[in-house]
């Protein structure tokens, strides 16, 4: 098996020079080299969806695989249980392949060269307008977990083929998982790929906005001739159609104009077609003609995936642990996570402190009311009053930095230690008001020249590091002094 597995891999990273590397993680990420039988390659993949791409691949997989199996004559594909579960041992991890090869010099630089504006609308040959087309959503950067892969895998099929064989492309699920941004993505994929291809992205309050205004004007014919001009047409949240019967009534003939043209039609909605409320049963039908695909809230890795890719494009530091109890609590959508990243980004730099669980579950409280948070309890992790006495301080500091009071106490130089012990001598003199005598005396009774060297180191320490500040202000905050 493990033989097949660095078979498999090694042809893959041949395959990378021939082929975007975007395609090896949207189609490869579940395959795997299951056997060779009578000199016949046995490939697993994880669905039918996959195997048109890898029937066009054949050929080209055919003539690696033979640098490496000499005897080898042809390809079968079939599909795995396994492999579609993620649990047979020859699928190889993409995501590290491709990290580990050389730069694609040429793929980055179309990608750089290629930029599209980035405004509230855009003009687009002459008379359409647009709805803002974000150049920051792009496939790329959508990560894929395994309750959006199909959708994502549709959306890569489109922007190579616009038109071809997933058209319509109807994508559906909740508010908040994503649906914008593969919209977004696709569209920026496409004018990438060809800038002379005239995409239009609207949302349908937009769409029906125009519709009711060319019906008032008496211009309805020239808003139809204009949009059968369109390439690639995307309509974002199409359940507000519902009850708009005369928009149903213009986009259903639209529609119809642009599939008869093989002009490539997306659409979104929170429903599958068959639940949207229309009047124009017609128009359900046509939106289960193609490729239907759904997205669900991604799972727990999935969302500290996209959590840690946050914090990275909001520029703030963020410990694994905080990060893990942010995805661990999130439970309706990935906008709720970019507002608690928000508001954590906030927490930095405005109140100045450093995130905690503790800070951190307020946020969610605050957000989902009445919400369980997981991995924190109010009577473990918050004292019932404020810290009234040195041993409150010490032990609301040791918790904080998780380290055992009794070495906090100690003589230990580490600074793991020393740290700790200076912030506890600090927060003390400073808010408790107590003597150099009496805090020398609490920590195994150190003189008060000592304790005024710790008070000095923190001073010091406080305007040279941004990160100490943040700290005591976050301890000041926590421990209510």
């Amino acid at each position: 098996m493990t033989d097949f597995k660095m078979a498999w891999e090694a042809v893959l990273r041949e395959l990378s020079v021939h082929i975007p590397r975007s395609q090896l993680l949207t189609w490869c990420q579940r395959s795997a080299l299951l056997n060779i039988e009578e000199d016949i390659l046995i490939l697993g993949i994880q669905s039918d969806f996959y195997r048109g791409w890898f029937e066009k691949q054949k050929p080209q997989i055919l003539q690696i695989a033979k640098t490496i199996f000499k005897d080898v004559k042809g390809i079968e594909i079939i599909i795995d249980k396994e492999v579609a579960s993620g649990k047979h041992l020859g699928i190889v991890d993409i995501p590290h392949l491709i990290k580990n090869l050389e730069p694609d010099e040429e793929e980055e630089r179309k990608i750089k060269t290629r930029k599209l504006p980035n405004r509230h609308e855009e003009k687009l040959e002459g008379e359409f307008i647009s709805k803002i087309i974000d150049e920051r959503f792009t496939l790329r950067n959508f990560v894929v977990g395994e309750e959006n892969q199909l959708a994502h895998a549709a959306c890569r099929a489109v922007s190579d083929d616009p038109g071809g064989a997933y058209n319509p492309l109807f994508i559906y699920g909740s508010v908040g998982l994503g649906k914008t941004h593969l919209l977004q993505a696709t569209a920026n994929e496409i004018r990438r790929k060809n800038q002379e291809t005239l995409v239009v992205y609207l949302t349908t309050e937009n769409f029906i906005a125009e519709v009711v205004e060319a019906i008032q004007k008496r211009l309805m014919e020239k808003v139809r001739q204009k949009y059968r001009k369109v390439d690639v047409f995307i309509l974002d949240d199409i359940q507000f159609l519902a009850g708009k019967d005369r928009t149903q009534e213009v986009f259903f003939h639209l529609f119809n104009d642009l599939y008869a043209s093989k002009k490539q039609i997306i659409l979104s909605s929170d429903r599958p077609p068959l639940e949207l409320e229309l009047t124009e049963d017609r128009l359900k039908s046509r939106f289960s003609m193609g490729m239907i695909a759904d997205i669900k809230l991604p799972d727990f890795e999935t969302r500290l995936a996209i959590s840690k890719i946050k914090a990275q494009e909001m520029g703030i530091m963020l410990d694994d642990e905080l990060l893990n109890f942010i995805a661990f609590n999130v439970h309706h959508s990935i906008r709720e996570l970019e507002g608690v990243m928000l508001q954590t980004k906030a927490q930095i730099e405005l109140q100045g402190i450093s995130p905690t669980p503790k800070s951190v579950a307020k946020i969610l409280k605050e957000l989902n009311k009445g919400q369980k948070i997981l991995g924190y309890s109010e009577e473990e992790k918050s004292s019932t009053g404020l810290a009234r006495t040195i041993e409150d301080v010490l032990e609301g500091v040791c918790d904080y930095y998780q380290v055992p009071k009794s070495e906090v106490l100690g003589t230990s130089r580490n600074r793991e230690f020393v740290v700790p012990r200076q912030i506890v001598m600090y927060l003390v003199k400073k808010h408790l008001k107590l003597s150099l005598q009496i805090i020398g005396e609490f920590f195994t009774g150190r003189d008060h020249t000592s304790v005024m060297h710790s008070l000095k180191k923190v001073e010091q320490a406080k305007k040279d590091d941004p990160n100490l500040w943040r700290e005591l202000n976050t301890l000041t905050k926590e421990l209510g002094l």
